[in-house]
Order: structure tokens, then sequence, then C-alpha cells
């Protein structure tokens, strides 16, 4: 079993976190100023001075506000349709497809390498692919700092502070201070699949697959609206596609992009068992 995110790292999620780049075994590059400071009243949230930073500079940073529809309100019929999706899932609750959900609260990019090695082929792990870890800690920033302002300007609280329901993690006053809309865990696990798919691009189908289960996982704990996982994919797009024009993002693809290649050509392959299970679990999440 992964560990779990910290209670206090779901608002600095959204921030920098900070954590991604020690956690991938390397030294943080150096901050730099995000587009918009969240309030400093954020559990866990980290220092802007200290935060580690992503590829974009602000000026090529896109801003969800620009890019996703405005977050669903109470009353609406999009709201309507968050709750009854997350009122049916909680049916979800101990199966399979829970667990994997449970598994997929880890944003820690080790744990990242290892939910994308079977939609790969290849075991990925922070000894063959250090390049790609480093590369989904630095995205993974990069698309929580471009959700930020939308999160902050919308505010939109959980689906279980206004459903009952058990969630598939604890429920905290952290967890509880924190937003809904868009998901920074759906936001990194599209931009995971957009980067691990340019690197494997005969494989893109599965990697994607994983990529939007990820995010999905965020609905089956109960933690996300389904709307809030939707408007993630496209914030995590327009980074993706900013990212495009960093030649410092480029550099470090190339760099993994040989790995990758190394790695597969090394024949270490997961457990097919396992990923015939989970081929199974991460098919599109169907709420009837």
């Amino acid at each position: 079993m992964k560990p779990k995110a910290e209670a206090g790292t779901y608002a600095a999620l959204a921030v920098g976190l900070a954590a991604l780049v020690a956690c991938a075994g390397g030294v943080a590059p150096a901050a730099q100023t995000p587009p918009q400071t969240a309030p400093s009243t954020m559990a866990g949230a980290t220092p802007a001075s200290t935060r580690p930073a992503g590829f974009l500079t602000p000026e090529m940073l896109p801003h969800a506000v620009a890019t996703i529809p405005p977050a669903p309100k109470e009353g609406e019929a999009r709201n309507t349709i968050d709750w009854e999706i997350f009122r049916k899932t909680r049916s979800l609750e101990g199966s399979d497809r829970w667990k994997l959900a449970q598994a997929d609260d880890s944003y820690r990019p080790a744990d990242l390498l290892a939910d994308f090695s079977c939609s790969v082929g290849v075991s990925l792990t922070p000894e063959n692919s250090p390049a790609l870890m480093q590369i989904l800690g630095r995205t993974t920033i990069d698309a929580g700092m471009a959700a930020e302002s939308a999160k902050q300007l919308y505010r939109r609280t959980r689906p279980f502070m206004h459903n009952p329901g058990n969630i598939c993690i604890a429920r905290t006053p952290g967890l509880e201070a924190s937003f809904d809309y868009p998901s920074g865990h759906g936001s990194l696990g599209w931009m995971a699949g957009l980067v691990v798919s340019q690197l494997a691009p005969d494989r893109a189908s599965q990697i994607l697959a994983r990529g939007r289960a990820f995010g999905e996982s965020r609905v089956v704990c109960g933690l996300h609206n389904m709307s809030a996982i939707e408007a993630s994919r496209t914030n995590a797009a327009g980074v993706f596609a900013a990212l495009q024009g960093s030649d410092e993002f480029l550099g470090a693809m190339a760099t993994a992009r040989g790995e990758m290649k190394a790695a597969r050509a090394s024949g270490a392959v997961p457990d097919a068992a396992a990923c015939a299970r989970e081929a199974e679990l991460v098919k599109p999440l169907a709420v009837n």
C-alpha cells in the first residue's frame, strides 16, 4: 500500500506541491514567483521563497480560469449531476476500484512511475527513470499553479460536505478547507498521462486511460465532483501545450526518452496478472 497524502498537503497541492521534487530524490530548482499566491492560512502551504519550481515561468503559465467552464453552483443541473454521481459511487466502498482509488491518493513521483508501469508495459522505477520522475514532479507543480486561480475564484467545496456517505481517506480539517474545482489530483494524473504517452506513443491509449482513471479515482473516493475532474483535464492539457515551448522541458524529455527506451529494452516487465486486473479497473467509470 502506497503512503497516503498528508492532510495538510491538499492545500499545498494547488500552490506548489513542494514535496514532489524532494521526493523525487533530486535537488529542488530555484523557486519562481507564483502567478497568484494562495492565502497564508492554507494548511500545509510551503512559503513561496522555498517552493521548488515547475518548468513554466509566470508569463508562460496558462490559468484555468481562462480555459475551464465556471464551477457548477448549487441548484444548477451540473451540480445536481455531480452530487448524484457522488451518492451513487458510495456503493463502490470496499471494492477493488475503491482500493485502487485509495492507492491513487498518493501524488509522489515515484508512485506515479509505478502507477503507469502497466500501461507502458515496463516496470518504471526511480532507478531506471530518474529524469521522468523529476519531470512528473515539476509538471505537477505547473499544473497545480495553473489551477490555483480558478480554485480561489470559485472556492467550491467538496461533495462529501453536502452529501451523506463515506470517503476513501480520513476526513480532516485540512481536507475540508481545500477546494474542489478544478481538481489538482486530476490535473496531475492527466498531466502524467500526457507526459508518459509522449515518451511511449505506441502505448498512448493505455497510458491515457490510466491517467483518466487516476483522476476518476478522486470521484470514487468522494473527494471531488466529476465536473472538477473533467475541468482538471482541460487545465492539464493547456499546461502541457505551454510546456512544448519550454526548452528546459524539451531537454528533460529527451533525456527521459532515452531512459524509457533503455527500460523497455531491459525486459523488466510488470506482473502480467496484476496488469490484467488493473486494465479492468481503469475502464471509464460507469455510474448507473
